[in-house]
């Protein structure tokens, strides 16, 4: 999670990102970076959702990670870091299994879109490129106006830009919830009403896990208990 260390060279004041980031932050100091500093305060519930791991050997098969957990030992559990899912290499001599970093698979991304299109209807939402528009050169915070329903239509318009990764901050006009798709973190998390939670949790093309805003989320967590 090296990328959340990287030293910002503009300020958000006067920038529609100026509300969240006044809200983002944690209480008290500690090991590595919690959910607090992805995604702004003031939530009823938060959920993590996993990036889908797809197969590296061209065969298009999927695995989830409750799937890898089993399999490598380890409790499914809402600060599980890809560190502690056993390895499983290929004929190229990388690992089987890949997760994207910055950025949802296909599905979950549409599947997340759809519940929160029901929660906001057709309202305008935010969506916002920050870590990943200073990595690339931008001068400022590149941020778009649009409806859920021209979430991939955004990220096609500024892939020459800022590559495939995010949006990493999506939120709608009422700011109602917020999605963080961290640059460089194989997981997205949502500030949202404990009734939005729900549906995020009980829908099958999510896998899902609820946390709060002191859960770690960098990769050198503790090694979780062997079942």
């Amino acid at each position: 999670m090296s990328a959340m260390a990287v030293k910002r060279e503009w300020t958000y004041d006067g920038t529609e990102l100026a509300w969240l980031r006044d809200r983002l932050g944690r209480a008290e100091s500690g090991p590595g970076h919690v959910v607090s500093e992805l995604v702004p305060t003031g939530y009823e519930a938060y959920v993590r959702i996993f990036h889908r791991f797809e197969a590296t050997d061209g065969s298009g098969r999927s695995r989830t990670w409750q799937a890898w957990a089993k399999d490598s030992a380890v409790p499914f559990h809402a600060e599980l870091s890809h560190w502690w899912l056993r390895d499983e290499g290929c004929s190229s001599g990388r690992s089987l299994w890949q997760a994207e970093d910055g950025a949802l698979d296909d599905s979950s991304r549409r599947a997340l879109a759809g519940v929160l299109g029901e929660v906001s209807g057709d309202q305008v939402v935010y969506f916002a490129y920050d870590l990943a528009a200073l990595l690339w050169g931008e001068d400022q915070p590149l941020i778009r106006r649009a409806s859920l329903a021209d979430l991939e239509t955004v990220r096609e318009a500024v892939m020459n830009v800022v590559g495939q990764s995010g949006p990493e901050f999506w939120w709608p006009q009422d700011r109602s919830w917020v999605v963080t798709t961290d640059y460089d973190l194989l997981s997205t998390y949502v500030g949202c009403s404990a009734k939005t939670a729900e549906r995020l949790l009980g829908d099958d093309e999510l896998e899902a896990l609820p946390v709060t805003p002191q859960t770690r989320v960098d990769w050198e967590t503790e090694q979780p208990h062997h079942q």
